[in-house]
């Protein structure tokens, strides 16, 4: 970073694998916008042959309803979205499901959606897996009460210590 941001900002820095064959580390990292909206990052740090897309939907209740909007998610990006349950999956080519992991939006809130694992040339390998940080309360949702600021500079480091590992 050259220049700290004009207004407090939320700094997402994310240590992956660099490769199939080396332990060696890369970093991704994104500085989210003050928004009301709740923002989501989608990042991959998958190493591997695996080309799976992510794709959102909103959840409407506890069983989903006649046909649910998909969207497929860029990698790299970040969107904002509105309050709500949501269920992020990745599918392959084939439009199989590798993975699925659920999203509770709330407004003012930054998350980011990772793609890990890894298929190892040496060491041990980690499967493709979807990972969806932090997990909201979806209590807020229905009460309407303001949510508890989730305190991402002192979580981040037990996270990023767990995408590390993988």
């Amino acid at each position: 970073m050259s220049d700290l941001p004009n207004n407090d900002a939320v700094l997402l820095l994310v240590i992956s694998r660099h490769d199939t064959l080396s332990t060696a580390v890369s970093f991704e990292s994104h500085v989210f916008a003050n928004l009301a909206n709740a923002q989501v990052a989608i990042i991959d740090t998958y190493k591997g042959h695996g080309k799976s897309v992510p794709h959102i939907s909103e959840v409407t209740g506890p069983i989903r309803t006649g046909k649910a909007k998909i969207e497929e998610l860029r990698y790299n990006s970040v969107v904002a979205v509105n309050p709500g349950k949501y269920a992020v999956a990745l599918d392959d080519k084939a439009d199989v499901v590798q993975a699925t992991a659920g999203l509770v939006a709330l407004n003012r809130e930054s998350y980011v959606v990772l793609r890990v694992g890894v298929q190892a040339q040496q060491g041990e390998s980690f499967p493709e897996e979807l990972v969806v940080f932090p997990q909201s309360d979806p209590a807020y949702l229905r009460s309407g009460a303001k949510a508890l600021a989730s305190s991402l500079a002192m979580t981040l480091p037990l996270f990023v210590a767990m995408v590390f590992a993988a």
